[in-house]
């Protein structure tokens, strides 16, 4: 499904970070990396997690024995990075790839303060590499980590 309207590409942005969700959104064009001003979103897929979830608010117990087995999920999920880094110290620096996924993520729901910068090939490497610098948790992802839903 492709989302236009900012609100729901916001919406988008929450799901997919708490991973219920499977999505690619738009990258912000202000210089500033304000979340705010995504264009559009994607909706890939709904997640296992995503329909465990659907089930509990319909009331649906999901540990049913005929359902088949999870598949394995790979990479850091947005969440678990975000308390990851909760007692970080800030500006944080990271240059990981996996990690910079999570920082996009979480940025996009407006859970952190980030800059992200275009991929760049490195003096000292063949392989363009991109860099994040976390600024700060935001009161939303504050409130997120003490849902302590992770």
């Amino acid at each position: 499904m492709h989302v236009t309207d900012a609100q729901d590409v916001r919406r988008v942005s929450v799901l997919k970070a708490t991973g219920l969700i499977e999505a690619a959104i738009d990258p912000a064009f202000d210089t500033g990396g304000s979340y705010r001003l995504a264009q559009a979103a994607l909706v890939v897929c709904i997640t296992d997690e995503g329909h465990a979830e659907i089930d509990n608010l319909r009331g649906r117990n999901a540990s049913n024995t005929d359902a088949p087995p999870k598949p394995a999920r790979t990479g850091i999920e947005p969440l678990h990075y975000l308390r990851m880094i909760e007692r970080s110290t800030f500006p944080l620096r990271v240059d990981d790839a996996q990690e910079i996924n999570c920082i996009e993520a979480l940025k996009q729901a407006g859970f952190v303060d980030a800059a992200i910068s275009p991929v760049l090939a490195w003096k000292e490497s063949r392989e363009p590499q991109e860099l994040a610098v976390i600024r700060r948790i935001t009161p939303f992802g504050r409130a997120q980590l003490a849902r302590g839903t992770s």
